[in-house]
């Protein structure tokens, strides 16, 4: 009961008691007073006032509480407009919200249908109501599952569970296709139910997230193969090695030099293997200099043509201002020529090759394009005739040691290294195929903004002859953390000639510096275990000796440098695994350069001046 009811019942009671109490007091008064007398008069007088008393008492309908006379009235207006009210909200909130909203019955026969699920959609209210959902907007490989699904939520929610989501393949009315989410909600109406679904495009979304995925995908796949390539690049070092010293000792037996040239060839193949997976792991050292794309593209191309054969026709469409590229001028001849031959793989009964280059630019706002940011880009472009890539295998076209080859043909690393060599260098590559309509891969390289020197970097500087191996007999502090490597690395320099020092680590290479000990370069492993790495450590050997020659050597550098794997200028980098020549070679060169590795001079060897003090006091500064 509430509580104005109870209220008025015990007004009610107060009004009966005390009509009861004055009605005795006045009969008392007119039997025991004289009846003739004034105060009979007087009792009629009280009986009528206290009636008239009462009668004011008696309660009347409290503020917002309908009279008895009026319950039905304003409940029942109410009533009549809840129903207008609420489907005047509903309309409002399915015209306002971005998704499409379909109402069907539970046979998905289309009820209601937004303006939003035109647009979405294709197809009109006047032409989607009274047709089925599954029909409509469903492939026809998706409509037994949608049935199926639907069947599922209704049966779920007869037993009252809210709502339902999935994500699902639609059909516009143009015959394209399109993934939606699509969230449901299923209403009671008599004996069934009315579904009504909100249908929202996540095309986009889905894209992004597969990009995503395969980004994080190849990235694991790069950390992998890069730890990979570094250890192997460790072992083959000293394979190579001892494989040189082998053929020096059987040289003089035809059959014993064979099987050592054999073994030597085998290496090398096996550091191409490693160098392509530093490739596509993006921790291979670039030297990105100035490049005029349109000329290394004519040079590519003049190697090419006796290569891929007569039957592949080779045509050029080289743009007229194409912009000077960012890029390892090696690199990208290597790249080019990966592209090449996977393209004459594809036409094996002949075709056209096209090389094409030109600029591109990119706004801060427009839409993504293989993870590049805003800027200037130079394009080249490599097209072929071929037999096309289908969506299954284009989209794992880049991934290390995938395939499309007969087994044993190739080894699976071509575009994975075309992909990291992009990636590394600050572009991306894509690629454009359809089955049985040729491929376009396309490669993006960043605009050099500033001008360099075109004088060859000093790594890429010619091998030296064989028979003219140059030592010396400077002092050597070698840093290799590894013990096969390291004993092999001394014994080749003090073969020729030089001093040698060593360490395992840059905690024994700091004992060495700080006991004081003469040498003239230090040669040191870039990924070592401990707190310091090598690019670490000749940063502290240079504020104890300043300038200071540094040769370093690595299987990976692992960003040592920076997060691009450039190196800067002045750095010199022996990449493992290297035969004697190529040590000869860079150690010399370390140490006959005169400069250091920031760029700083260099008057004398450190092993000619104990210390920076005697120099200082052998040669004061000259006053003018």
């Amino acid at each position: 009961m509430t509580h104005p009811r109870r209220l008025v019942l015990a007004m009610i009671l107060l009004v009966v008691v005390t009509s009861c109490v004055v009605s005795v007091v006045t009969y008392y008064l007119a039997t025991s007073v004289a009846p003739r007398g004034p105060f009979a008069a007087g009792a009629g007088v009280l009986g009528v006032v206290a009636v008239a008393a009462l009668a004011r008492l008696w309660p009347r309908p409290l503020p917002g509480v309908a009279a008895p006379a009026d319950a039905g009235k304003v409940p029942g207006r109410a009533r009549a407009r809840q129903p207008l009210i609420d489907g005047e909200m509903a309309q409002a909130i399915i015209e306002g919200t971005p998704d499409a909203f379909v109402q069907t019955d539970e046979r998905c026969v289309i009820l209601n249908w937004s303006p939003q699920a035109e647009a979405l959609m294709g197809w009109t209210r006047l032409e989607a109501v009274g047709r089925s959902v599954d029909e409509l907007v469903f492939p026809e490989t998706q409509r037994a599952l949608h049935r199926q699904w639907v069947d599922r939520f209704l049966g779920a929610a007869a037993a009252d569970a809210v709502g339902g989501r999935y994500e699902t393949l639609l059909l516009h009315r143009d015959g394209s296709e399109f993934f939606a989410e699509v969230s449901l909600t299923a209403v009671r109406r008599g004996a069934g139910f009315v579904v009504n679904a909100f249908v929202r495009d996540i095309t986009a979304k889905r894209a992004a997230e597969e990009q995503l995925f395969q980004a994080q995908k190849m990235e694991s796949v790069g950390q992998l193969t890069g730890g990979i390539a570094h250890d192997f690049n460790n072992v083959l070092t000293v394979i190579t090695g001892t494989i040189e010293i082998l053929t020096e000792g059987v040289k003089h037996d035809p059959g014993l030099a064979s099987i050592a040239r054999m073994i030597g060839d085998a290496a090398d193949r096996a550091s191409q293997l490693t160098a392509n997976l530093l490739a596509f792991a993006r921790r291979q050292p670039l030297r990105p200099r100035e490049t005029d794309v349109n000329a290394l593209v004519d040079e590519v191309v003049e190697l090419l043509s006796p290569t891929l054969g007569r039957h592949i026709q080779i045509a050029t469409a080289l743009g007229e201002q194409v912009w000077p590229a960012l890029v390892d001028r090696s690199q990208l001849s290597s790249a080019l020529v990966n592209l090449a031959i996977n393209a004459r793989d594809a036409m094996p009964d002949g075709g056209s090759l096209l090389f094409r280059t030109g600029n591109l630019m990119r706004g801060a706002h427009e839409p993504e394009m293989g993870g590049l940011g805003a800027g200037d880009y130079v394009v080249i472009e490599v097209i072929d005739t071929g037999a096309g890539l289908p969506s299954d295998v284009r989209e794992r076209i880049f991934e290390p040691f995938f395939s499309t080859k007969q087994f044993g043909v190739g080894t699976g690393l071509g575009l994975s290294m075309v992909f990291g060599f992009a990636k590394q260098s600050g572009g991306s590559v894509m690629v454009e195929s359809e089955e049985g309509k040729g491929a376009c891969f396309r490669i993006l390289l960043p605009k050099a903004d500033a001008a360099t020197s075109d004088t060859p970097a000093e790594n890429d500087a010619p091998p030296e002859a064989e028979g003219e191996l140059r030592g010396g007999t400077e002092t050597i502090l070698c840093v290799e953390d590894d013990d096969v490597v390291r004993a092999h690395v001394i014994g080749r320099l003090e073969s020729l000639g030089y001093n040698v020092i060593a360490a395992s680590n840059a905690a024994q290479a700091l004992e060495v510096v700080h006991a004081g000990t003469a040498f003239d370069m230090l040669f040191t492993d870039i990924v070592m275990p401990g707190v310091m790495n090598g690019r670490q450590l000749a940063e502290e050997v240079a504020t104890l000796r300043r300038p200071l020659r540094v040769l370093y050597t690595s299987g990976n550098t692992f960003d040592a440098f920076s997060g691009s794997g450039r190196l800067g200028e002045g750095v010199l980098l022996l990449a493992k695994p290297y035969r004697k020549a190529e040590l000869a070679r860079m150690v010399r060169l370390c140490l006959d350069r005169a400069i250091d590795h920031q760029g700083d001079p260099i008057p004398l060897p450190y092993s000619v001046l104990p210390d920076v003090e005697r120099f200082l006091k052998e040669n004061p500064p000259k006053h003018e």
